[in-house]
């Protein structure tokens, strides 16, 4: 029986043995209420502690500046929703979580990309004026398209705006070394837990909770820490910046192969072809194709891939992020992503290369 491939990894990723071994005391051992002041529960807050030191020495922040939450979709909504903002400018490619966030505020600008993915940084600096908050990728979960954030960062500064940063898509792909003032973070797309993320939040930037209720986490998100999924997001996330230089070019090759392989079927159009992208990504097009169809038939090869956002999946329509490059709808609609993870070889992906032409072939009937 074939093995199966898996090409999904920025909807998640496997838990990494080796972050699972790190969580096992806190799932056996350190069961205690953290907030409790007994001996078992101090063992328990000591974890988070030191979870909470690591994760800020990764991300280069104080370790008061780090906020844990459930995942990549509630520290978006913590860092714009939270602020309270009147104005948000955002971008017209943003995840579903930034997109949601920003719906609760009076005013949201979107701003544009360009047909290569491209931020429009002229559109943004006219945007900011009067901006309570901007929100911006770091990198699209989708095309894999890499924002300028330096640039970006500059002219928020130069507004006095705030600049959140959804990160969940870079982490462990890119450095973190851009200028922010709110970073989201989650475990499960570094082969952390599930259900464990963070918000970073630099000194002086106000953020109110959207989760009251408890005085966890300085009184910005209440509820009892998960300790076992924060561990776990404290070893994932130095574990992912340790290994990026090695697992990058070995990834980027796979890619690229693919990517080389995927251009030789005509009408195949691959997104962000020209723009700096996070070496895991390919978005590619294929003309005369519906998706979901090709989904499907790379599903029963025993190739897991994805048509594009997973908090999006089961949508008729088609992507969002395509189309605000310009995509035609019908062309949207023939999209896949292929998003790969450290486990994947090179067998795996000569075998996608040799499957992926028939496959599109007979999707076009």
């Amino acid at each position: 029986m074939t093995s199966a491939v898996y090409l999904d990894a920025n909807a998640t990723t496997p838990l990494a043995r080796e972050v699972m071994a790190e969580m096992m005391p806190a799932l056996a051992d350190f069961f205690a209420n953290p907030s409790s002041v007994h001996k078992p529960g101090q063992d328990a807050r000591a974890l988070v502690d030191k979870a909470r030191e690591r994760c800020a020495r990764t991300l280069g922040c104080a370790a008061g500046e780090i906020v844990f939450t459930s995942g990549g979709t509630e520290s978006d909504t913590l860092a714009i929703v939270g602020g309270r903002p009147r104005k948000v400018v955002t971008t017209a490619v943003e995840h579903p979580a930034v997109l949601g966030a920003c719906a609760s505020a009076a005013e949201c600008v979107r701003v544009p990309v360009s047909a290569t993915g491209a931020l429009d940084l002229d559109a943004l600096k006219r945007a900011l004026p009067g901006a309570s908050i901007c929100s911006v990728m770091a990198a699209n979960n989708e095309t894999g398209v890499i924002f300028p954030l330096r640039e970006v960062a500059a002219l928020c500064r130069s507004e006095g705006v705030p600049l959140h940063v959804d990160a969940v898509q870079a982490a462990g792909k890119i450095a973190l070394d851009f200028p922010w003032d709110l970073l989201s973070v989650s475990a499960h797309k570094i082969e952390g837990p599930k259900g464990a993320g963070l918000l970073a939040i630099r000194r002086g930037v106000k953020v109110a909770a959207v989760q009251p209720g408890g005085h966890q986490e300085k009184g910005r998100r209440g509820g009892t820490e998960n300790v076992a999924g924060i561990v776990g997001l404290g070893a994932a996330l130095e574990r992912a910046k340790r290994r990026r230089p090695e697992v990058e070019p070995r990834l980027r090759a796979l890619r690229d192969r693919l990517e080389s392989s995927a251009r030789e079927i005509p009408g195949a159009h691959v997104a962000g072809a020209s723009e700096s992208r996070v070496y895991n990504t390919l978005n590619v097009a294929f003309e005369g194709c519906d998706g979901e169809t090709l989904l499907a038939a790379l599903d029963m090869e025993g190739i897991s891939v994805s048509t594009g956002s997973a908090c999006s999946a089961g949508s008729l329509e088609p992507s969002p992020v395509l189309l605000a490059m310009g995509y035609p709808p019908a062309l949207a609609r023939g999209a896949i992503r292929f998003s790969l993870w450290s486990g994947n070889t090179e067998e795996e992906i000569a075998r996608v290369c040799d499957v992926l032409p028939q496959v599109v072939a007979r999707a076009r009937g």
